[in-house]
């Protein structure tokens, strides 16, 4: 039997949201979702869908039955510089609209809001805990601007509010696809950018959603959780992991060869950080479903190809 619909996904047409709304319903939790322009994969089936704008929504429309959690994945979307620059702005606004909204509510909702670990910026050997300062690399630094009224409202008031932080998180439909898999596919080497020693934390998205399906109902308030799937890897172990499935080889690539021409796409390829948390007793309650990365590649490979 299905539980009240007491959840709101706001981005549960995306990669990391439609998991997050799978690992709900595999529970037999009901959801609500916003949805603007993308549909829904067909396999999400939420009790109610909003179809609006993160800009435009009436939030007082929730005001007859709340939700209990609000799971923040929206993004506006922009392209290139200029267009994320604008996206980021309006995006700023949509949150504080939020958090407005919030304010007015005897008895708000916790809001989960994912952001990424690309606002740490570039690390060196060091671990990267979750009170390291933000300093944002990459397309990070235009997200950094639409999340900074949820942080700072994190930090200065008492709404209930967590941020999660996942590191890369793959799976079919993920970076791995765009920048690994199809390029292994089309051309039958896999690509190496740069010289391959940066740091890079993954976590399976399934993963990622039941780690922050378990920080909600576990975690304590008003805390950044970053989500890790185990130990870091360079990029070169990955490479190494993705030809022993796959068979082929590694061809290097260099930033001139990239068929992109944004500076912040390589500039979050080559991006080094070891992401780790203070909060790993909280996440040793939860049971990794995706622990060894080389079955897991293994398993998108054998679909992707």
């Amino acid at each position: 039997m299905r539980q009240k619909s007491d959840l709101l996904i706001l981005g549960a047409s995306g990669f990391i949201g439609s998991a997050l709304a799978r690992h709900a319903q595999s529970l037999g939790f009901g959801y609500s979702c916003l949805r603007h322009r993308k549909r829904l994969p067909a396999d999400l089936h939420p009790e109610t869908v909003y179809l609006n704008s993160l800009l435009t929504f009436p939030w007082r429309r929730l005001e007859s039955g709340p939700p209990r959690m609000i799971f923040h994945f929206a993004r506006i979307p922009g392209s290139g510089p200029l267009g994320r620059s604008l996206a980021a702005r309006m995006s700023a606004f949509a949150n504080r609209r939020l958090l407005k909204w919030m304010e007015r509510q005897p008895d708000p909702p916790l809001l989960i809001l994912a952001a990424g670990t690309l606002a740490y910026g570039a690390g060196a050997e060091d671990a990267v805990m979750e009170d390291h300062p933000l300093q944002p690399t990459g397309f990070a630094r235009h997200y950094a601007v639409g999340e900074q009224p949820i942080v700072a409202a994190m930090a200065a008031s008492s709404l209930p509010i967590q941020i999660v932080r996942p590191a890369w998180v793959y799976g079919a439909r993920s970076w791995l696809s765009g920048f690994y898999l199809l390029p292994m596919k089309m051309k039958g080497t896999v690509p190496l950018y740069g010289d391959g020693s940066n740091w890079m934390s993954l976590i399976h998205v399934e993963d990622a959603a039941g780690l922050m399906w378990h920080i909600a109902r576990h975690g304590a308030q008003r805390q950044t959780y970053n989500l890790i799937g185990g130990e870091p890897v360079r990029q070169l172990q990955l490479v190494e992991a993705l030809e022993s499935v796959s068979g082929l080889r590694r061809q290097s690539v260099r930033q001139k060869e990239m068929p992109f021409s944004d500076p912040a796409i390589w500039e979050s390829l080559t991006f080094s950080q070891r992401t780790a948390s203070k909060h790993l007793a909280l996440y040793q309650g939860y049971p990794y479903r995706h622990p060894r990365l080389q079955e897991s590649l293994q398993a998108i490979w054998a679909h992707f190809s």
